[in-house]
């Protein structure tokens, strides 16, 4: 018997709706967030209102499918990217466990990386409106330091992203600064894009260039991408197709020569160097932890 039991069973349209968006979340090597789906399932003609069908019908649906375990619908089936857990709790029961535990506990803490900047002529950062969107993110830019806005930036925010680029110029001694930023092709998106420039800009002490990578009027031609049902002439991330997103986010790096071979051999250093050490720190730790010691 299944640990966690089906106890919602969708009919009709329902099913067919659910069904069509677990074939969506499956089709890309990451978690997506419930508004990404929401937009897959319009361009395949499910919904037609976005306002009303989004918050009426297709979030409680999805609810009652995470939380009623339907076919492979699961309460973490989708990606939260709005709250975090605050860990606060212990980790070691006491003194025994401290000695059967500390060295494992030490070497798989152990992740040695190397930084690719030091050998790079420009720090690049990549900022993007939609918070939802981080596991896209994550999973097509390796190496690159990433700024989720989730919509309007706060101006703590913005005041520690200035004063990271000072400390960016200075590490990588003096090199040239650069955000890559994409967002909603929308009045909104445009604010937000320059109420960072103007902020960052003004708070840090060395020159910050901002290059907007999408999504862009000639990106929306090119992919065909569906215009906002609430909003005509106006267009969201959320609607790209994970290869459209995909194209775009890899292409902007290229155009600004983000250095991916580089990035690859440094992450491969970075493992072989992990190994290394901790098989010489489970060493050195082993003896010391021995049970009766």
């Amino acid at each position: 018997m299944s640990e966690n039991p089906s106890t919602y069973k969708p009919h009709g349209k329902g099913k067919e709706i659910l069904d069509r968006g677990m074939e969506h979340i499956k089709s890309v090597p990451y978690k997506v967030s419930l508004r990404w789906l929401f937009y897959r399932l319009l361009q395949d003609g499910y919904f037609h209102d976005k306002g009303k069908d989004y918050k009426g019908i297709f979030t409680p649906l999805c609810s009652k499918a995470r939380k009623g375990f339907y076919g492979e619908w699961r309460p973490d089936i989708l990606a939260d990217d709005t709250r975090d857990r605050i860990e606060r709790t212990g980790f070691f029961q006491d003194d025994d466990d401290i000695k059967s535990r500390l060295a494992d506990y030490v070497t798989d803490s152990l992740e040695i990386t190397f930084d690719h900047f030091y050998e790079m002529d420009e720090f690049i950062i990549i900022a993007f409106e939609a918070r939802a969107m981080v596991n896209q993110f994550m999973y097509y830019t390796s190496g690159i330091d990433l700024l989720p806005f989730g919509g309007d930036a706060s101006i703590p925010f913005k005041w520690e992203i200035a004063k990271h680029l000072e400390d960016c110029n200075k590490w990588y001694g003096g090199i040239p600064l650069r955000i890559l930023y994409f967002g909603d092709c929308d009045n909104k998106g445009g604010k937000i894009f320059e109420a960072a420039q103007k902020d960052i800009s003004r708070w840090c002490k060395h020159t910050v260039q901002f290059d907007w990578c999408g999504l862009t009027k000639e990106q929306v031609d090119r992919f065909n991408i569906p215009e906002n049902p609430e909003k005509p002439g106006e267009y969201q991330w959320e609607a790209l197709t994970d290869s459209q997103a995909e194209k775009i986010i890899l292409e902007a790096m290229a155009n600004f020569d983000v250095d991916l071979d580089l990035i690859t051999a440094k992450v491969e250093q970075g493992k072989m160097a992990t190994k290394e050490w901790r098989e010489k720190i489970r060493k050195v730790i082993t003896p010391l932890v021995k049970v009766g010691s």
